[in-house]
């Protein structure tokens, strides 16, 4: 007979049976057996489902596996786990960065842990809801899948996290108790404030709000140039930069991944042409700072972090340089990507290790004065950092719903992190 202490691997197995997909527990002969001996139970407890062996001569109508492990707890046999990943409705067949998907899914296989793509409207109140899996090049099948033990929110769009759908999607899973991290986008104000409040005010640009004629005219005399950032932004969609120059002001404008600038005369033109090219919604003013240049171009670091067993940890960071003529470092809007220790040799030799030093020190920071604004429901950020030539990091913003990062280490570690994360929320 087996020792059962640790966990063995078995499937879980979709097939077809009459007009329904059925869904059940397959493993080696001898494992199947042993598992039976030692537990006395025909079926296997995944999640919050009971689940049968699969049945002999079904092989031909198999749709679809997903390797699992199996472990015999309190005289059960216990399979699993499961994840999800919460998408919005809507699309084909849903709504979401496939490419994530595409790679959590594939690690998750890796390690023996099932992963499937759940849209909002699909989080119901039944035994089984209808996830999707991944089974060749842009194609997506539907299972009926047990309900999830954790639950990674990837919503792709600020406005979608607020549909009705996804609402009530959320509240379900608190009914459920299936825990969930990351619950919502970062407003750019709620998270100033946050920093502020922890005593962490001085790594950040001066910063104020709501945006106002006298208040933006006020910012441009103490600085240079300033920033008007959207508080629900991101990717520098609706970023305004207004620099003074000779004769004027210079108005620089980001939307859409497209680059306009314009000259005003005067602060009342000045106004006129920001309630012409703002988006809709609050703003928040934030003085410019000189950056560190990579190749002639402004650029900042891109940091990634993720919590693990209640602390945060720095997975990796990247430099991000400023396209030409554009007023953000994003890679959609022309930057391009740059090593981070490349950019701080050069800048700083000898110096070089102490800058990073307190650069990571400071993110740590950060993530968790954020975190515990949040009540500790966030599992991962990335950050905009900035480094001036002397030396000194700055704060520019926190992102909840972080963009794949292209390094391939990072990409890696920042797959299994989410993994890791859901696993340990998954455990009572």
């Amino acid at each position: 007979m087996l020792r059962l202490s640790a966990p063995l691997s078995g499937e879980l197995v979709w097939y077809r049976r009459g007009g329904e997909t059925v869904l059940a527990v397959s493993a080696p002969t001898k494992v199947k057996r042993d598992l039976q001996t030692d537990s006395g139970s025909k079926r296997v407890k995944v999640s919050n489902s009971w689940i049968s062996w699969m049945p002999e001569g079904v092989d031909g109508k198999v749709v679809y596996r997903a390797p699992i492990r199996l472990q015999v707890v309190d005289g059960e046999v216990s399979g699993g786990p499961v994840f999800a990943i919460l998408a919005a409705s809507g699309g084909t067949p849903f709504r979401g960065t496939r490419t994530d998907f595409r790679d959590l899914l594939a690690m998750g296989r890796e390690y023996k842990k099932f992963l499937y793509v759940i849209p909002d409207s699909h989080v119901t109140n039944d035994s089984r809801w209808i996830g999707y899996v991944r089974i060749g090049y842009q194609r997506w099948m539907a299972l009926p899948c047990p309900r999830p033990q954790a639950v990674y929110n990837r919503i792709p769009f600020r406005n979608l996290e607020h549909t009705p759908s996804a609402r009530l999607a959320k509240r379900r899973l608190s009914e459920f108790e299936i825990p969930m991290f990351n619950p919502e986008y970062f407003n750019k104000a709620v998270i100033y404030n946050a920093v502020k409040s922890e005593n962490l005010a001085q790594y950040l640009p001066e910063t104020t709000g709501p945006l106002t004629e006298p208040t933006l005219a006020k910012m441009l005399l103490r600085n240079q140039k300033v920033y008007l950032k959207p508080a629900g932004g991101s990717i520098g969609h609706g970023m305004i930069l207004v620099e003074r120059v000779q004769g004027g002001y210079k108005v620089s404008v980001s939307k859409s991944g497209q680059g306009s600038t314009f000259r005003a005369p005067s602060m009342p033109a000045v106004w006129r042409l920001v309630q012409q090219q703002r988006v809709p919604g609050m703003y928040v003013i934030q003085a410019a700072k000189n950056l560190l240049k990579w190749k002639n171009r402004p650029c900042d670091f891109r940091v990634l972090l993720q919590k693990h067993r209640g602390r945060w940890h720095l997975i990796g960071k990247g430099v991000r340089v400023a396209g030409e003529n554009s007023i953000t470092t994003h890679v959609p809007n022309g930057g391009f990507i740059a090593s981070a220790k490349e950019v701080l040799q050069e800048a700083f030799a000898d110096r070089a290790d102490a800058v990073e030093g307190e650069l990571n020190d400071m993110v740590i920071q950060f993530a968790t004065a954020i975190d515990r604004h949040y009540q500790e429901q966030l599992g991962e950020m990335s950050m905009d950092i900035g480094i001036d030539p002397s030396g000194q990091p700055w704060f520019f913003e926190a992102n909840a719903k972080p963009m794949k990062f292209d390094e391939p280490d990072i990409r890696r570690k920042s797959l299994l992190g989410i993994i890791a994360r859901l696993e340990e929320l998954s455990k009572p």
